[in-house]
């Protein structure tokens, strides 16, 4: 039997030790309602819990599953998203990490805007028309955001962000 050596090992060996002193240091990237901000309701109802109240209903409200959509949707893409930005990023974890953040945070403020739900209740769009938010007469609502559930301030969906931290 014929015996067959392999040489340049100790090239793709330190090549690879190269990329491991890189990478060595993981990280983390949490993205959704993580800043701390509120409503500003006498209660100073946080963002984050309403946003879990319309991820999952209530007892008065149906389930509104933007999260679960954007991950169900999405999640495939995150990690070869994350590898070229590492290629690109000479492996950075943080600033690769970052970007990702970013394009979660894209997809999930799209799922706010574009995903089909349940609609509000009458209830709640009157409610929407007579808040003090609201100025000028009734001609000049636009009732398609008006009525479009999870988009009412915009305070939920310019509350979307992302965060990085080091393992």
């Amino acid at each position: 039997m014929a015996k067959q050596v392999l040489r340049g090992g100790d090239k793709l060996r330190k090549a690879l030790d190269d990329l491991a002193k890189k990478v060595a240091r993981g990280g983390t990237v949490e993205a959704g309602f993580i800043d701390g901000r509120t409503y500003s309701d006498a209660a100073k109802t946080p963002v984050a819990q309403v946003a879990q109240w319309n991820e999952f209903g209530t007892s008065t409200s149906p389930p509104r599953p933007f999260m679960r959509q954007t991950i169900n949707d999405h999640q495939d893409g995150w990690g070869k998203a994350l590898a070229t930005s590492l290629k690109a990023t000479d492996y950075d974890v943080h600033r690769s990490l970052d970007f990702v953040g970013e394009i979660i945070d894209d997809q999930i403020r799209t799922s706010i805007r574009e995903g089909s739900f349940a609609p509000i209740s009458e209830r709640t769009l009157e409610a929407r028309l007579a808040s003090s938010k609201r100025t000028g007469t009734l001609k000049s609502v636009n009732m398609e955001t008006a009525s479009k559930p999870l988009v009412d301030t915009g305070l939920m969906l310019g509350s979307v962000s992302h965060e990085v931290s080091d393992d």
